[in-house]
């Protein structure tokens, strides 16, 4: 960290952190990336470090690849954003849902493109609002009163507030400061065998 490099002083000056203690970054100076190489990203003073989390779980085939850097290059020149919004979609996009189809466990049947996992949650929220208010061909209108939420133990949801709205109330750090959307809280068991033999053994939290 540093509070005299160039880039530092430009991100102090002008950039503002999300997820972040800014407190701390103002007094410690930022952690400024320059580079990645396979597992490793430097620093703005030619630090090494090996970096534990992918970026952020978005470089998990590591940074630099060639042969993913050549790629991206090629759609870039050929197509390098379309939508699928009004019934459009991008042939690439095509493909890779058929490929994911065909590697995804039975019962799936369809692929729905998103950013990040805030975006895939907020998204899989509006789906079931969705389906809940135009079920049995009726409109039934969502109350906040009445809504509640079902989380996984440890499980990481995104960084919108509806994504963190559904991480564990004992295990997310934001809901001290961003309350749960949701008044009610169901949380399940983390461990996939203690779920198993003691499926009513949840804990049932109020945010209210």
């Amino acid at each position: 960290m540093s509070l005299t490099t160039p880039a530092a002083r430009r991100d102090l000056s002008f950039h503002l952190h999300p997820s972040t203690n800014l407190r701390t970054v103002q007094t410690e100076g930022p952690l400024v990336i320059t580079r990645g190489e396979g597992v490793y990203v430097y620093d703005d003073e030619g630090r090494r470090y090996l970096e534990g989390m992918a970026g952020l779980w978005c470089a998990s085939l590591g940074f630099s690849e060639r042969r993913l850097a050549d790629a991206a290059y090629k759609q870039m020149c050929e197509l390098p954003f379309y939508h699928a919004f009004a019934g459009k979609v991008p042939a690439i996009s095509t493909e890779l849902a058929e490929r994911l189809v065909k590697m995804a466990p039975p019962g799936m049947g369809r692929v729905l493109f998103a950013n990040s996992g805030s975006e895939a949650n907020d998204t899989a929220i509006k789906l079931a609002w969705y389906i809940t208010t135009h079920s049995a061909g009726r409109r039934r209108k969502r109350s906040s009163r009445a809504s509640a939420r079902i989380t996984a133990s440890r499980s990481p949801a995104g960084a919108s507030r509806v994504s963190r709205s559904r991480t564990p109330t004992s295990t997310c750090r934001s809901h001290a400061s961003f309350t749960p959307i949701a008044r009610t809280t169901t949380d399940l068991p983390s461990n996939e065998k203690a779920r198993r033999r003691s499926p009513l053994a949840w804990s049932t939290t109020s945010s209210s």
